[in-house]
């Protein structure tokens, strides 16, 4: 899994700046958000490697 130096987190895409900032938030305020909020910022931490992809609930 990739490091993110938040020092450097201007470097990043936009996209991943705003996951980052979203992931924050929900972490620290535990805000209530929408399943699909946050499947969308997580999908993009996912991709870029910074998060771990979350398992399935179902296994096949």
């Amino acid at each position: 899994m990739k490091k993110l130096d938040l020092n450097k987190l201007d470097e990043e895409p936009i996209e991943v700046q705003q996951a980052v900032a979203f992931y924050a938030a929900h972490t620290i305020s535990g805000n209530h958000v929408t399943t699909k909020e946050r499947h969308i910022h997580y999908s993009v931490l996912e991709e870029a490697g910074l998060l771990e992809p979350l398992k399935s609930a179902v296994e096949p």
